[in-house]
């Protein structure tokens, strides 16, 4: 929508309620206001004159590509990946390689012991070391790291399920503020009729001036709360902007319609069942008791037995500084079976055991908590969506009658039947039930973006604003 074009379309119907001779300095007010709506209808439109509309499948699209949570996020999803791979290696084996070399200087001149004497000595060893069993702390450290990898995926997940919700109601509250732009528009541009009638009556002595000044102050407020709708919607734009990464070539802007179809509940228990089969927090809590429970095995690892194998190769070499000695010049392999096992350490791997224990009691707890939650959230978010689809067929009603009621007092006042008070009146309830009638659609569908995250649905309110 290019607001600009809007604005100037209505600046020469605000400008003619402005032409009574008998009201100058009304004239020079009124002037200055049209000038300074003018002038944010400018600045708006040079800043989102080349917006790019988009689509709310479009918008969540993009929050997929280019929102820097889940791509930062992501990261933790491959380091978790990486993670499984470094405890393979409890099961592999490891080489080390040892370079020594040793200069010995004796000053006593009576040595006979060769190790002692002059001497210049080198040694190189490779070792290869095989694990045969660690006490089962490889395989319980194979599994944690499997089990936090799919943690960090559901943990992507829940991250986007909320960045999905973000973008929504980002995206609703862009189109409701784009319809009480158009609504304060509908307003000003009645109320300014409504002034150029009043300003006839009271040339002719049919009207005291004070219903003049009402509707002056009523086209005041309308004009001003136009300006805080224009506004709002920038505002509107840039929160919907920073969802889908901030970085985007031009601003964005939304295509679509608050008002659709309205949903058809199933009854409340089949959306609790599927909450609590679905939602990312009982996935992590359940992971979150396996991963305590993993190490509280690795802590009683400690206790049990481990081996290893291990074959080496030496090269040693040794040179005297007399020649009455023969040098060294050796090479030599060996093969070592290594058994060790610690069955007592002070207490430390009891205590140890024992707080784990209590650690993985404790996420089980939470993960009750945690199913009572999603129960209340399930059940709010639903009821709230009831409430939101029945608010629209009141607000509904209310505009109907409203408009109806704006038309005949319109038609009454212009033959001078009704009162102007009557008529302003009437304008005022048209304004508030088309507001009331927004605010209800804007309603349904925050709260059916926040039923999509109760119940752990991917889509489910995408197609309403596709209109």
């Amino acid at each position: 929508m290019d607001l600009s074009k809007e604005f100037n379309a209505r600046q020469g119907d605000l400008q003619k309620g402005c032409s009574n001779p008998h009201k100058g300095q009304q004239r020079l007010q009124i002037t200055r206001r049209v000038l300074l709506l003018f002038l944010l209808a400018a600045s708006v439109s040079l800043w989102g004159g080349q917006a790019q509309a988009l689509t709310l499948d479009q918008c969540l699209q993009l929050s997929e590509q280019h929102n820097p949570q889940l791509r930062a996020y992501s990261l933790a999803v491959d380091e978790a990946d990486k993670g499984i791979n470094e405890a393979w290696g409890a099961f592999l084996p490891t080489v080390s390689l040892s370079y020594t070399t040793t200069e010995l200087q004796n000053a006593a001149k009576k040595e006979t012991d060769s190790d002692y004497l002059d001497q210049q000595s080198d040694s190189f060893s490779c070792r290869l070391t095989q694990p045969l069993f660690t006490g089962l702390s490889g395989v319980t450290g194979l599994r944690r790291a499997r089990d936090l990898h799919q943690y960090r995926q559901i943990e992507l997940g829940h991250l986007r399920q909320q960045v999905r919700e973000g973008v929504k109601k980002s995206f609703y509250q862009l189109l409701h503020q784009k319809a009480l732009v158009l609504l304060w528009q509908d307003s000003v541009q009645r109320l300014v009729k409504q002034q150029q009638i009043a300003e006839a009556w009271v040339e002719q002595r049919l009207a005291p001036r004070l219903r003049l000044l009402e509707i002056n102050v009523e086209l005041a407020n309308a004009r001003q709360n136009l300006s805080q709708a224009t506004v709002q919607t920038e505002v509107a734009k840039a929160y919907l902007q920073q969802w889908l990464g901030g970085n985007l070539d031009v601003p964005t802007d939304a295509q679509g319609a608050l008002e659709g179809p309205l949903p058809s509940l199933l009854p409340l228990q089949n959306y609790i069942d599927k909450a609590l089969q679905d939602r990312s927090e009982i996935k992590l809590g359940e992971l979150s008791v396996q991963l305590a429970d993993h190490d509280a095995k690795q802590i009683l690892a400690r206790n049990l037995p481990q081996a290893q194998l291990e074959a080496s190769w030496v090269d040693y070499q040794r040179d005297y500084d007399k020649a009455d000695y023969t040098d060294q010049d050796r090479d030599y392999y060996s093969v070592t079976l290594n058994l060790t096992m610690r069955p007592f350490q002070g207490g430390r791997n009891l205590s140890a055991w024992q707080k784990q224990r209590l650690a993985v009691k404790r996420t089980e707890y939470q993960l009750a908590q945690a199913r009572n939650q999603i129960t209340s959230e399930v059940t709010a978010a639903y009821y709230q969506v009831v409430e939101a689809t029945e608010r629209i067929g009141n607000t509904a009603q209310t505009f109907i009658a409203a408009q109806e009621a704006y038309q005949l007092a319109s038609k009454s006042a212009s033959v001078g039947v009704v009162a102007l008070d009557a008529l302003l009146d009437a304008e005022l309830r048209l304004t508030r039930a088309e507001i009331d009638v927004s605010e209800a659609w804007f309603s349904l569908r925050s709260a059916q973006a926040a039923f999509d995250t109760a119940i752990a649905e991917q889509v489910l309110s995408a197609d309403f604003a596709e209109q």
